[in-house]
């Protein structure tokens, strides 16, 4: 795909004040050699008792919390209500396939879900989010769809990567009806899935361009900057966003496109 020279100027000038302010950005998981760690290596969230926050994506139900995650930021909403989902299913202990396969539970995270969320934006400190912390009751039906399909799934990337390609387990995420909202498909949000996995180097053939993740904030953001973004409505087109984003931020993906908003109050 086609960069400009502006394009690839305006793109070196952000990933430049990124990693200038990299600390003063909650989920910019930067290591010592600039290097992106990747969101959920560490939430940068901790419980009243000192538990840090974070995935270990070796461990099956840290894997499955990788997922939850994916569909939970697949509905609207600021990114730190799925955060902070994710983390009260670790604080809870109700991060485990097992416990979303049972309907009762299902009904009973429903009915309690605003209790819940009030109590976990209190039990954790580390980032104060931009508004109040609230889980969508549309979330769970598609949590239980998630667990009904973890065995598959697990067989799906283990065969992306005996053959070296991972649009399979894209285009197998997206054929699945109930990962967004109502009986809707997943879309944006599967490069995240990608991209965490390979940060943690779990799988060795996730290619670099499938993993940035072209959603309205990052969109919105090349859209300001002039960087012209392929619109999204199909798997073949958030591949053709993605290695957009790729070719212009390489292995910091597309965060510094994510971070730009709060860049801009940071720089000022």
């Amino acid at each position: 795909m086609k960069i400009t020279e502006q394009e690839k100027i305006v793109a070196d000038e952000l990933i430049y004040n990124f990693l200038i302010f990299k600390n003063e950005l909650p989920y910019a998981n930067i290591g010592d050699n600039n290097n992106y760690n990747g969101w959920v290596n560490n939430f940068n969230l901790s419980t009243t008792n000192g538990q840090t926050i974070k995935l270990d994506l070796k461990k099956d139900n840290d894997l499955f919390l990788l997922f939850v995650l994916a569909i939970v930021w697949s509905r609207t909403g600021q990114w730190e209500n799925s955060a902070f989902f994710v983390s009260y299913l670790i604080i809870n202990e109700k991060d485990n396939v097992s416990y979303w396969l049972e309907d009762n539970n299902i009904t009973l995270e429903k009915n309690n879900r605003i209790q819940s969320a009030k109590i976990t934006s209190k039990s954790l400190t580390g980032h104060i989010p931009r508004k109040r912390i609230s889980f969508r009751k549309d979330i769970f039906n598609s949590i239980f769809l998630l667990a009904t399909k973890w065995d598959e799934i697990k067989v799906i990337l283990q065969k992306s990567e005996e053959q070296k390609d991972f649009k399979i387990f894209m285009r197998y995420m997206r054929g699945i009806n109930g990962f967004g909202v109502g009986d809707r498909k997943m879309l944006i949000k599967i490069p995240l899935i990608l991209r965490e996995l390979r940060c943690q180097n779990i799988y060795k053939y996730i290619s670099g361009e499938l993993c940035c993740v072209p959603d309205a904030r990052v969109f919105d953001a090349g859209k300001e900057l002039n960087i012209k973004i392929p619109r999204t409505g199909d798997i073949e087109n958030l591949i053709l966003s993605s290695t957009k984003i790729y070719s212009l931020f390489g292995d910091l993906y597309d965060i510094p496109l994510f971070a730009y908003n709060d860049l801009k109050g940071l720089i000022n």
